[in-house]
């Protein structure tokens, strides 16, 4: 009897887990360039309790935060600022610690101090580290990552440096507490192969109709087995009184 309570509620928590992990993802289905992220391994894992005879069977769950890069939906924006990254891409951004890290956020700004950073604040970084921007106007940005702007009192533009484009592709990143990505295996390399399309921004990859069908099936595997364990605890009342009328 016992086992079955340890795999019931190994089960519950399982289950909250990933009702947590599913609202988190419809909390964020309108910010732009969201990514899932969740996976979950299971296998048994056999205790044994010294003075007994049997084992205690326990299910062992090992999760990580890899990170789905399967596109998101491109809106057209019209702002000079924003930008789609084309296929597996990534934004490199400069992390807590110094390290890179990575978004596929474009909605991109120039900060009060110059520095050209995404939405949530995060510097952007170039082939020299961070892209500063100098005083002037038309800032755009090209298909290939390159800023550009036409200084104070100039007429030409000119070319003020190229956001560092990574390929995620055969890579596996995992997502961090602050949203950006981190390479399982390190840090990646520039790629003059990805390419962004300007002027549009990436929406979630999350479908909320999907994910409001598996919330409501969460909440039903969570209730199924809350009544396994009342019926396993109706189960070993009967077989006590059984054993006592004998």
């Amino acid at each position: 009897m016992d086992k079955l309570i340890f795999t019931v509620l190994n089960s519950i928590k399982s289950t909250q887990t990933r009702q947590t992990n599913n609202a988190h993802e419809i909390a964020n289905v309108a910010t732009p360039g969201f990514k899932k992220s969740f996976s979950e391994q299971a296998k048994s894992l056999d205790v044994y309790v010294p003075g007994t005879h049997n084992s205690r069977a326990m299910a062992e769950l090992k999760r990580s935060n890899l990170v789905d890069m399967s596109p998101g939906a491109m809106m057209v924006s019209g702002r000079a600022l924003d930008i789609y990254v084309n296929d597996l891409g990534a934004i490199a951004v400069q992390g807590p610690e110094g390290q890179d890290l990575y978004t596929r956020r474009g909605d991109l700004s120039v900060s009060a101090n110059g520095a050209l950073v995404t939405g949530s604040g995060r510097l952007v970084l170039g082939d020299n580290g961070p892209i500063t921007v100098p005083q002037g106007s038309h800032i755009s940005i090209t298909s290939n990552g390159t800023v550009t702007m036409i200084p104070s009192g100039a007429s030409q533009e000119v070319a003020v440096g190229r956001i560092k484009l990574v390929d995620t592709k055969g890579e596996n990143l995992i997502i961090r507490k602050d949203g950006l990505y981190q390479g399982v295996n390190g840090e990646l390399s520039a790629s003059a192969e990805v390419k962004v399309t300007p002027r549009a921004l990436e929406g979630s990859n999350v479908n909320v109709v999907d994910s409001m069908v598996k919330m409501i099936a969460l909440s039903r595997e969570y209730e199924m087995t809350v009544n396994m364990i009342k019926n396993a605890r109706e189960v070993d009342a009967a077989s006590a009184s059984t054993m006592r009328l004998n």
